[in-house]
């Protein structure tokens, strides 16, 4: 889980926050429910109606009030307007939050269903990750959030909303992938006749989505493959996806559209051909289920070594990891950590003694040994502070996405990946390739057997 999407635009596409970037969420890209959608959205949230609440939405037996999607359209309108951008048509804004907030609605439903809960512990680190991820302590983060009209407890309510969102995909989804033992070999027996390299390549990528389901009528198709084709054109021009968002947030994927680096055989299939041949530069719309996808190659690179017997450099490394919580704050984790590299320094202690009276990991019992790491093994701001450490030293005090840490380097090596290794990476990649589409189908079953009536 890579991505928090603290509300569809609001503090994804359009936030001055940036918040879309917490550790271990990745937040799902929900599509309306097809072919339960009325077109009645039209709605004036800024007539006198909007003083008096209506019904917009009913999922199941819950409802989506007219003041709960005014408040969230009002919202992201406020954040736009204080950055400089234009606004959106405000029809096609309303009906894209309401839909995100009707699939939001439904699997939230199926989670509450299925006895996924979250504990406060959860939330608070969650939280906590988000406002160091924007460069602020959770205080401040929290007044800046004020500002733009989002409450702490709201704030609070969306995290917990988004977590359980992840929980339930990875119960519903995730665990449910399957990969034969079959197609590893098929996987590896490929890469061996296409001669592919142990720095297999990477791939930075934009992906933005015009939505189109399979049963949009003729009309609506031919209007979202012309708005397809036209932001083809300024990708290929050179315009920025940040420029193109600004105008059009309801095309973002992953909140800003930027997909990162991946290995070409760990994107969606659809995608693979593409993004697996193309240069930089290079922009292709590809047709899905969903609608219209337009990809831009924004790099490639050589990636770590995992599928064959070149060898690659390893590290053994051994940690110590304080959680804030409840009952530690950062100031205190901050302080116990360099408590224990004092009298590591001092020769009061071991590093092992140090790890199993202060570390909050499983690492704890073995002295905070974390046996051989490949390259990719470990979050990159732990990897950073590792690589840059000479045999035998201590990083000082840092802190990365789970909590705060101090490292030493142990030995380093250079080593083929075991064949062990090598089929475990290659399970990865396929369960990769095989998730995005997985979710997908697992969301259209969903629509299907959720009763969805709009009423604007």
């Amino acid at each position: 889980m890579k991505h928090i999407q603290y509300w569809l635009f609001a503090v994804t596409a359009f936030s001055v926050l940036g918040i879309a970037q917490a550790q271990g969420m990745k937040a799902p890209s929900a599509n309306p429910p097809a072919g339960k959608l009325s077109s009645e959205l039209g709605g004036s949230g800024a007539s006198g109606k909007s003083t008096i609440d209506g019904i917009v939405a009913v999922v199941n037996t819950d409802i989506i009030t007219r003041s709960e999607l005014n408040r969230q359209v009002a919202l992201i309108e406020r954040q736009m307007s204080r950055r400089g951008a234009p606004l959106p048509d405000r029809i096609e804004l309303r009906k894209q939050v309401l839909d995100r907030m009707v699939m939001d609605r439904a699997q939230l439903q199926k989670a509450e269903e299925l006895g996924i809960r979250i504990d406060d512990t959860q939330i608070e680190a969650a939280m906590a990750r988000v406002a160091d991820q924007n460069g602020l302590p959770l205080e401040d983060f929290l007044a800046r959030l004020q500002e733009e009209g989002v409450s702490p407890a709201r704030f609070r309510e969306e995290v917990r909303s988004e977590i359980t969102l992840g929980r339930l995909r990875e119960r519903e989804v995730e665990a449910r992938i399957q990969v034969s033992d079959a197609e590893i070999q098929n996987y590896l027996a490929a890469r061996t006749k296409s001669g592919a390299t142990a720095n297999k390549p990477e791939v930075n990528w934009i992906q933005l989505l015009v939505k189109a389901p399979n049963d949009a009528s003729g009309n609506a198709l031919s209007q979202a493959r012309s708005k397809a084709e036209a932001i083809e054109k300024e990708l290929k021009e050179g315009k920025s996806v940040e420029d193109i968002l600004k105008t059009r947030p309801e095309l973002a994927i992953e909140g800003t559209g930027q997909m990162g680096w991946s290995g070409y055989d760990a994107v969606p299939s659809l995608f693979n051909e593409f993004l697996s041949k193309s240069q930089a530069n290079a922009v292709q719309t590809v047709r899905s289920p969903n609608g219209f996808h337009v990809l831009k190659v924004l790099g490639r690179r050589e990636g770590a070594a995992a599928l064959d017997n070149t060898p690659v450099t390893q590290t053994r490394a051994r940690h110590i990891l304080i959680r804030p919580g409840p009952d530690i704050t950062e100031a205190e984790a901050k302080r116990r950590l360099n408590f224990a590299l004092e009298q590591l320094r001092g020769g009061a202690a071991t590093f092992d003694t140090l790890a199993k009276r202060y570390s909050q990991d499983g690492s704890a019992a073995k002295g905070g040994d974390l046996g051989w790491l490949y390259p990719g093994d470990t979050v990159p701001e732990f990897e950073r502070e590792m690589n840059q450490l000479a045999t035998g030293n201590v990083s000082p005090v840092f802190q990365s996405r789970f909590g705060f840490h101090i490292i030493q380097v142990v030995e380093r090596r250079q080593q083929a990946a075991s064949e062990e290794r090598q089929r475990q990476a290659a399970r990865q990649a396929i369960r990769a390739s095989k998730s995005e589409e997985s979710y997908q189908e697992w969301l259209r079953q969903l629509r299907d057997a959720t009763f969805i009536e709009i009423r604007l």
